[in-house]
């Protein structure tokens, strides 16, 4: 569980007013109201910074390592494409045999065409499986064992269909074991800088869960920022409240809108307290060569790669006392 190393809270003592201007200086009253049912606030609430070394598989492999393997066995030539460029599905190479037919027939086309693809897959071999061709290429040392297996690949069309079926049998066997589910991120939170009589504002005069067309409503809302080259399914969790939601975040995106959720009165309160946020990241979509950039920022601080910002949103008059 990570406290404040990771989250950075908003302070959050002054709403900010999507509305029009109100002149109280002639007010002489207990208790006043600004805006009506029509009116909106917005209140920033806090900020979430998750750093490339939090998203790790179950085995402690951060989520950039994961995926540098996946780049070798994948062709360039991929099965699917939008606007963001060519990726693959992650739960169909998990998942689906024919799938992972297509793109393995891509990277063998691909390794017989392509020079640069040949001597990528090449190196990985003699990093990570050369005992696996003791068999094929006998008496090759490890130092040895790229050129010569270049060179018997291109030349020798006998022997490189019996490395094909190694290689696919490899490349297989990494792609269907991708990880689709991360562990969890969990944090902690032991109070939100949000001020009792903001809350006592906020929550005055909410309309209660039996109203049918509610119009004094509190919702959470917020944005993700995405630096990462895979698009995920992010889940999170508000303890000790029962608030919840599921956002699908697109891939390199800066602007991903998170769905607004309904709090009550009881939720705010027990949010500021202090909570504990559990995030479920499901993977969805790929895009190779788009790169995970672990660079720094200002004063030589690691670059989020998830930056995740929640804020209230107010609709309806706010009342307080004065």
């Amino acid at each position: 569980m990570k406290k404040l190393c990771s989250l950075i809270l908003c302070a959050a003592c002054s709403t900010a007013c999507v509305d029009m201007e109100y002149d109280l200086s002639n007010i002489n009253t207990d208790n006043i109201a600004i805006g009506d049912e029509s009116s909106r606030f917005e209140v920033p609430l806090l900020k979430v910074l998750v750093s490339m070394d939090e998203l790790n598989g179950t085995d402690g492999d951060a989520i950039d390592e994961i995926f540098n393997e996946a780049d070798t066995w994948l062709p360039s030539q991929l099965p699917n494409q939008d606007e963001n460029g060519m990726y693959v599905l992650v739960q169909q190479l998990v998942g689906n045999e024919d799938y992972v037919d297509h793109v393995l027939s891509g990277l063998l086309d691909q390794m017989a065409s392509d020079s640069e693809k040949l001597d990528q897959v090449a190196s990985l071999l003699q990093e990570k499986y050369y005992d696996e061709f003791s068999s094929l290429l006998p008496g090759v040392s490890v130092e040895e064992f790229k050129n010569e297996f270049i060179e018997l690949y291109s030349d020798n069309e006998l022997l490189r269909q019996r490395l094909d079926e190694k290689i696919e049998e490899l490349a297989r066997g990494y792609l269907t074991g991708l990880e689709v589910s991360l562990p969890a991120l969990t944090y902690s939170v032991d109070r939100i800088d949000l001020s009792d009589d903001v809350v006592d504002m906020l929550v005055e005069n909410l309309d209660g869960k039996e109203v049918s067309e509610p119009k004094n409503t509190l919702h959470m809302a917020g944005t993700i920022d995405n630096r990462l080259p895979v698009s995920i399914t992010a889940s999170p969790v508000f303890t000790p409240t029962e608030v919840a939601f599921t956002a699908e975040i697109e891939a390199n995106n800066d602007a991903n809108v998170l769905p607004e959720t309904r709090l009550f009165a009881d939720d705010l309160q027990s949010i500021v307290r202090g909570l504990t946020i559990e995030i479920a990241v499901n993977i969805n979509k790929y895009y190779p060569g788009k790169g995970f950039d672990r660079g720094t920022i200002g004063d030589e601080k690691v670059q989020p790669q998830l930056t995740i910002n929640l804020h209230l949103i107010k609709r309806g008059a706010l009342k307080f006392d004065i």
